[in-house]
């Protein structure tokens, strides 16, 4: 059933929902290749995944940024302008599940990756889309699209610019219905290539040059 034909909302998550947007994005993050390359291990990312999600909507919800569809198909994390940065201090009072994610090894290769694409983040306001990503067997049902236009809205409102950068090549045309244009590529070494993606309020379009931060 269609998210139209099941008359889906979206709303705002809270606490109670960690564990079932854990679980969602894990699944729908099962086979990225960004993910893949920080947890390289796949029967071991079927249960770190959802963990990793856990965490990031953990540190996302003091910021309102965390959505999802009335059913638990479909969830983004946003982080508002001036806040999509992760810093240090919560890494260190998150050590132990940060650890047990990664390990120590894995740990240096999340940091070392998360400071070379953030160090191409775009410096002007924007809600930053950090994951968004709909349950396999709900994908291509317009369960992704009610999600994201809960923030999408939010941000047209206020004549703020939202960015992403896309982990998977096939998923930049469904970004562009909605407004994103590609601004470049971010190729890790030795892992996968991200593409940063932006749109200007109200489905603008890009407005920085192709691989520059739209400083």
């Amino acid at each position: 059933m269609s998210a139209r034909d099941a008359a889906v909302t979206a709303r705002a998550a809270g606490r109670p929902d960690a564990e079932a947007i854990g679980a969602v994005l894990g699944r729908a993050f099962h086979d990225d290749p960004l993910i893949s390359f920080l947890l390289p291990d796949e029967a071991a990312r079927a249960t770190k995944g959802p963990r990793l999600f856990r965490l990031l909507f953990k540190l996302g919800l003091p910021h309102g940024g965390c959505d999802m569809t009335s059913g638990a198909e479909a969830a983004a994390l946003w982080r508002p302008p001036g806040a999509w940065h992760i810093p240090a201090w919560q890494y260190l009072t998150n050590g132990a599940e940060f650890l047990g994610l990664f390990g120590l090894a894995g740990a240096r290769r999340v940091t070392s990756a998360m400071d070379y694409i953030e160090a191409r983040h775009p410096k002007t306001p924007h809600w930053y889309l950090q994951a968004i990503g709909t349950d396999p067997d709900k994908q291509g049902k317009g369960y992704g699209g009610v999600v994201i236009r809960r923030h999408l809205a939010i941000a047209d409102e206020a004549g703020i610019g939202c960015y992403l950068e896309s982990s998977k090549a096939s998923n930049i045309p469904i970004y562009e219905s909605f407004g994103f244009k590609v601004t470049g590529e971010i190729t890790l070494p030795g892992g996968p290539t991200v593409w940063p993606m932006w749109r200007e309020p109200n489905g603008g379009g890009a407005k920085v040059a192709p691989g520059e931060p739209a400083a």
